[in-house]
């Protein structure tokens, strides 16, 4: 009888638990204010000599955030975001498109930050290792 008790109250504390973290998390994921971030960006990538322009179009899709990402003069348009997160603050995702020298498609990854209105944070290609700064202004 004794052991029931003890199973009893172990295994309410451990549902306990889970409900709560649970709770946590999903009070933590309705904080997030995607306001600030939804909408359409003008991004600048500085790659030494070259500048690259590209457009970030950002919605919010049934509580996710998604979007597509073009380069202004037409070389792509439209590519899809992988892996999009923003907490509040900084933005992450990734993205296949044609990059130099050669256009072949490859993966990019962003991660930048909101600073006084605008974007502020890096572009790289992992297959060269390479790492870019990039800014942006919202449209």
């Amino acid at each position: 009888m004794k052991r029931m008790r003890i199973f009893g109250l172990v295994s309410a504390l451990i549902l306990a638990s889970i409900a709560g973290g649970a709770r946590a998390q999903d009070q933590s994921q309705a904080k997030t204010d995607y306001g600030p971030i939804v909408g359409t960006w003008n991004l600048e990538v500085n790659a030494g000599e070259e500048s690259y322009f590209l457009s970030l179009e950002l919605r919010l899709t049934e509580g996710k955030l998604e979007g597509g990402l073009s380069e202004v003069n037409g070389l792509f348009t439209n590519a899809a975001l992988s892996n999009v997160e923003f907490d509040g603050e900084t933005l992450k995702f990734d993205a296949a498109v044609p990059t130099p020298p050669d256009g072949v498609q490859r993966l990019i990854k962003t991660e930048a930050k909101i600073v006084e209105n605008k974007l502020q944070g890096t572009l790289t290609v992992p297959e060269f290792s390479i790492t870019v700064p990039l800014l942006g202004a919202k449209k």
